[in-house]
């Protein structure tokens, strides 16, 4: 089977089901998004061969307007990719269901190998989607949140956002328009954990840092 007859198969069976929350497909990415108070919930499937199988990354995350304006401010490679929190469908059932934040960095993907698996991926992914997804997006889409999930273990991988040099950048600017008490701590953690990174994060750490020390709410 074609990726591209497996995935219009597969999108056009959940998209109705998406809608119904108000989520719009995006079927260049394969994801369904929705916006909600200047913030972005994304639902994205990633298509991909694996010997005689079709394999399938489901993948949840979420973009804040007010962290990613100044990430964008900082950043110095054009097109980084970016998400405020993001993972995983199956690390972030692993935090739902278990209360892990500890990253492993892993995860299994879904197999398919014929028509009738994608008509089973059809009614799982829905039930994912009510059970797993909709509560991480309903608690986890706001600054606040942002601020005590990726500041609570800073020197750890994170479930919610497992790129440590990015992860750096988002948690401390989510530290600062929190008003967090340990906002200078953490940014002695941060420059710590990111003294063996490549040179482009250790760079956009540094031009953040300078740029959020004028910055009040």
């Amino acid at each position: 089977m074609k990726i591209s007859e497996a995935s219009k198969i597969l999108l056009d069976g959940i998209t109705p089901f998406f809608e119904e929350y108000g989520f719009k497909l995006n079927k260049n990415n394969c994801e369904f998004k929705r916006t909600i108070n200047n913030c972005t919930q994304k639902f994205r499937l990633l298509f991909y061969r694996e010997g005689n199988y079709l394999a399938i990354e489901p993948q949840v995350s979420i973009k804040i307007a007010a962290i990613e304006s100044i990430y964008k401010e900082a950043s110095t490679t054009e097109g980084r990719p970016y998400h405020t929190l993001g993972n995983h469908l199956f690390e972030i059932l692993r935090y739902i269901d278990e209360n892990e934040e500890i990253g492993k960095g892993s995860s299994g993907d879904w197999l398919v190998e014929n028509k009738i698996h994608l008509e089973e991926l059809k009614k799982v992914i829905p039930e994912y989607i009510e059970e797993t997804v909709l509560p991480y997006f309903e608690d986890n889409s706001s600054i606040e949140r942002v601020d005590k999930l990726l500041n609570k273990y800073p020197r750890e991988l994170s479930i919610h956002n497992y790129i440590y040099p990015l992860r750096a950048n988002i948690a401390i600017i989510a530290a600062k328009l929190n008003n967090n008490p340990q906002y200078e701590k953490l940014i002695e953690i941060y420059e710590e954990e990111l003294e063996e990174a490549e040179e482009t994060y250790k760079e956009e750490f540094k031009k953040l840092k300078e740029l959020l020390e004028d910055y009040t709410n």
